[in-house]
């Protein structure tokens, strides 16, 4: 028994192939070595896996190649080198007997010719020695050979002496015949069978039970032809009888899958039916060369057992087309793996696993090693992941196997291996639990982080998806950097207001101010100034003080000027940093494109020669400013002349002298005061017009969330197989929890969170008021009335931030049939989410899951997950650890690896290691196999019927799907 160890795989295969014998049409002369070089050189040269010998009514050139080229070594090397020899044994070749049967079609009158007899195929395993062939079913077919009046038709063994017979009689009685071809020929031209009397045979013989299958050729498109007439059910009832179908026609194909209500095309049908092509060659030029390039391609052991796989699943287990069905790319499907066991007790066997690029199912008994062989896959792969998974679903993670390395090859050659993680690779491990960890409450973030991966595969969401993000993370930035500018401006605050108590109160001063120039009054009149001197002295001191203002203004102006152009050369560096790290983040290009690099070298530039220009600016500005200085002071010095002669009348010239200096000293003090409040009121209107844009910029980040909910209700986002996904703007609880842990709890939280929180202590959150809500807590913050204290150490802008800071979060919620996720039961929220895993198909990489029937009945398993599985292993390879028989059977697995460990049950024994694996396909079925190990003394359906529960019934319910008893 020959065993495909990588499963059922994609391979041509031309099951319409005739022979020199082919009486009634033959091409390739009489020449058989020269037919047998051709037929398996060009079967080499296209890559044709199994090949239908096929001949009229009597098997003779499959009888001729059989057993005097295939089962004759010593002939086949005298035609063949050694690699086509090599290449030839595994090349399978099945008996297909054509038949014509005794029904008509009938078309329009010019059809009306004798190809319009039906044709009927019987394809035989090549188990069937020819011998039987010949004597328990092609002799028992009876021929309609002559009929006379009042009496039943004539009928004859089907042999070659029988046919001669009947074209002799034929030419006798129809000369026209005698320029048609041999008696043979005439004889087989017309004959006929009747298609129940050869299915009659097959069925009442025990050497052909399970081992043929019926084909029916159907040239027309069965969509479109008439089933309204009187040959409704005798094309109806060929139809029903076939295994299936010899057509290339894809909307004949279509039709008979079922077309666009397979329940229906049962119903009337009684299964749906595979559609098998060939290239029907009577000639060399023709062999392998079927019309248009419509190869067969069936994926299956190249096994009689493997041809009927198709029967079992007609829509994916052949596919008619020019290439490989199979196009998943190289380096995202796994080859093969293997255990490196450098350990002592040598547990694991260093030959590699092969696997197949579609579904593998591990299967085995408890402890057999399905896991731990997943879990070392998954974990040479992507290390990471695996730990992260397991950690969250608390699985196993075998990481007591000392000395044992893993090695993954991938179909691109590629090597993954446990000793080295560095080097990882995408994939999507399941472990055991996982799901049931995200069905409860604190997998809710990986379910979100599911649910967002699952969006982000259509291009549009993930663009505006990456759009917000950086408007959020901007945000944020800015609140951090307003609240950083608020604090300032209260520190600056804060410092002018101690400067002006150093300098006292206004209404001091200004009394101050009032009471010396009253004395200085006083002094002048008793010195005995007249009223032109007490009037020049009035304005003269007047202009002074008018002149020294301008001059502390002027200097003043000087000095900003210079602050300003030291503070623009000091943080235009960190500023343009900022800047280009912005647009880093912002634009799709990597950070070392010379592309990029050069756009931001020119900004870089610009930039600085904005700030130069505008340095130059401010210094030019100010230069006209010492000019006037010079002109301020040099009329002071005018006006002090101008004084001098009134200052000498004054009597009391020490005390006028000392009054003067004091008041000069207080009018000083009152412009710093009343400077220091012009700066103060300033600083409150900047601080009130900060908080209303702190308040903006936070209903803009509220906003930015929000958004996010009106994205994903869009159509375009919304899944199929009725599941619908929305979302709602959460709040992250914990972390607005480490604003509240800054105050002593002791207090009254009540007060200071007010309406943030409820009467019980929750929080009482509500998008569309949560930022006034937010304010109300700044406010109460900043008053610092009946709220509890601040830890020790924590300082104000601390607290602030925190309060402000992003403390919400997308949650996605998920409905099936409008059932929301979080009210269904475990088992069906477990394969709600297991779809949703499963529904990554934008993704190509692997899939790793291990036992995702938990919780799942074996109902719902069949119903449903058995398909989702279907859908996803097109696109991507799966490996999955499984105990249930529909999840092997009815999901159709190309791959099944039976794990086994010695020791762990009675009469189950293993070659040499504690953990073996042997694999194959469903197909792969035989018993009596190498009896020194127990994974090789059967073949996998044994094993799948043994090991799982419920396995003979899945066979059955998989055959019996669609009507079938083979």
């Amino acid at each position: 028994m020959q065993i495909y160890p990588r499963g059922s795989e994609w391979r041509k295969w031309d099951l319409h192939v005739h022979t020199p014998a082919s009486v009634l049409k033959n091409e390739f002369g009489d020449d058989w070595d020269n037919y047998v070089v051709t037929l398996f050189k060009k079967a080499i040269e296209n890559d044709i896996s199994a090949i239908g010998v096929t001949d009229y009514y009597l098997p003779e050139g499959y009888k001729i190649l059989r057993t005097k080229y295939l089962d004759n070594p010593s002939k086949l090397s005298s035609l063949f080198n050694s690699e086509e020899l090599e290449s030839i044994k595994k090349i399978k070749v099945f008996p297909n007997i054509e038949f014509r049967i005794t029904k008509l079609v009938l078309g329009k009158e010019k059809d009306l010719s004798w190809n319009r007899k039906v044709n009927y195929h019987v394809i035989l395993s090549d188990d069937i020695p020819i011998e039987k062939i010949e004597s328990d079913f092609i002799s028992q077919i009876q021929v309609c050979f002559n009929a006379s009046t009042g009496s039943s038709v004539e009928k004859r063994p089907l042999t070659e002496s029988n046919l001669k017979e009947l074209g002799r009689r034929l030419i006798v009685e129809h000369p026209p015949f005698s320029s048609s071809g041999s008696e043979l020929f005439v004889g087989m031209l017309n004959a006929s069978v009747d298609e129940n009397n050869l299915v009659d045979i097959l069925n009442g013989n025990s050497n052909f039970k399970d081992k043929y299958l019926l084909g029916l050729p159907c040239d027309e498109d069965l969509s479109d032809v008439s089933w309204n007439s009187q040959g409704h059910n005798l094309r109806k009832n060929l139809i029903k009888q076939a295994h299936f179908i010899f057509s290339s026609n894809s909307k004949t194909r279509a039709f008979l899958l079922g077309g666009k209500n397979k329940e229906s095309f049962i119903a009337e049908f009684g299964s749906i039916k595979p559609c098998l092509w060939g290239s029907d060659a009577h000639s060399k030029d023709e062999l392998f060369k079927p019309a248009e390039n419509r190869n067969t391609w069936i994926k299956a052991d190249v096994t009689f057992e493997g041809l009927k796989s198709v029967i079992y699943d007609p829509g994916s287990r052949v596919a008619i087309q020019e290439l490989n069905p199979q196009q998943k790319s190289s380096y995202q499907t796994i080859n093969r793996v293997r255990f490196i066991d450098q350990s002592q007790k040598k547990l694991f066997s260093e030959e590699w696993q092969v696997l197949n690029p579609d579904l593998n199912t591990i299967i085995g008994g408890k402890s057999s090693g399905k896991s731990l062989l997943l879990y070392h896959i998954a974990k040479s792969i992507n290390p990471v992941e695996v730990e992260r998974k397991v950690r969250l679903s608390k699985s196993s993670s075998y990481s007591d196997l000392h000395g044992v390395n893993f090695e993954v090859e991938w179909s691109n050659g590629e090597i993954s291996t446990l000793a080295n993680p560095d080097d990882s690779k995408p994939i999507t491990y399941i472990p055991q639990l996982y799901i049931n960890h995200l069905a409860e409450e604190d997998g809710k973030s990986q379910l979100n982080t599911l649910v967002k991966d699952i969006l982000n595969q259509n291009d549009g969401f993930k663009e505006f998806g990456e759009s917000q993000e950086k408007k959020i993370a901007s945000a944020n930035k800015e609140l951090v950097s307003k609240i950083d500018t608020l604090f300032e401006l209260r520190s600056k605050y804060s410092t002018l207001s101690k400067d002006s108590e150093a300098y006292g109160t206004k209404p001091a001063v200004e009394g101050e101010i009032a009471r010396l120039k009253e004395h200085i009054a006083v002094l002048r009149e008793k010195s005995g100034f007249t009223e032109t001197e007490e009037s020049d002295y009035k304005k003269l001191t007047s202009r002074k003080s008018s002149l020294e203002n301008r001059l502390n203004l002027f200097n003043k102006v000087i000095v900003c000027s210079d602050q300003v152009v030291l503070s623009s050369k000091q943080h235009c560096n960190s500023l343009f940093s900022s800047f280009k790290d912005n647009i880093f983040s912002d634009v799709d290009m990597p950070n070392d494109s010379t592309y990029l690099s050069s756009l931001l070298g020119s900004l870089d530039n610009r930039l600085r020669e904005a700030v130069h220009n505008f340095n130059d600016f401010v210094l030019n500005r100010s230069k006209s400013i010492p000019p006037k200085i010079v002109n301020i002071k040099e009329e002071i010095n005018t006006i002090d002349e101008a004084l001098r002669p009134l200052l000498k009348k004054v009597t009391d010239k020490e005390s006028l002298a000392l009054a003067s200096k004091t008041l000069k000293l207080e009018q000083e003090k009152l412009r710093n005061i009343e400077e220091i409040e012009q700066k103060k009121a300033a600083i409150e209107k900047q601080g009130v017009e900060f908080k209303i844009e702190l308040k903006k910029m936070y209903d803009d980040l509220i906003s930015h969330y929000k958004n996010y909910i009106i994205e994903i209700a869009k159509p375009d986002y919304q899944f199929e197989e009725d599941i619908n996904i929305s979302a709602e703007v959460a709040f992250d609880v914990d972390k607005f929890n480490e604003f509240v842990g800054y105050f002593d709890r002791r207090g009254n939280m009540q007060a200071l969170l007010g309406d943030l929180v409820n009467s019980s202590g929750d929080f009482n959150f509500d998008i569309e008021q949560h930022s006034n809500k937010v304010i109300a807590v700044h406010n109460k913050f900043n008053s610092k009335k009946e709220i509890p204290s601040v830890r020790k150490g924590v300082a104000d802008i601390d607290v602030v931030k925190k309060l402000y800071s992003n403390c919400f979060y997308v949650n996605f919620i998920v409905q099936y049939k409008n059932d929301d996720i979080v009210r269904m039961s475990p088992g069906k929220r477990g394969l709600v989410l297991l779809n949703l895993i499963l529904h990554l198909s934008n993704s190509s990489h692997p899939i790793l899951i291990d036992q995702p029937e938990d919780n799942l009945d074996n109902r719902t398993i069949y119903d449903q997950l058995n398909e989702f599985i279907r859908l996803r292993k097109v696109k991507r390879q799966i490996i999955m650890v499984t105990h249930n028989a529909n999840l092997v059977v009815a999901a159709d697995s190309e791959c099944v690896i039976v794990a086994n460990q010695a020791g762990q049950q009675a009469n189950i024994e293993n070659e040499e290691f504690k953990f073996e694996y042997c694999s194959g396909s469903l197909e792969c079925s035989f018993e009596g196999g190498n009896q020194s190990s127990t994974l090789k003394s059967k073949g996998i359906r044994q094993h799948v019927c043994e090991i799982l529960e419920g396995g003979i019934s899945a066979f059955k319910e998989r055959e019996m799907k669609y009507g079938f008893t083979v």
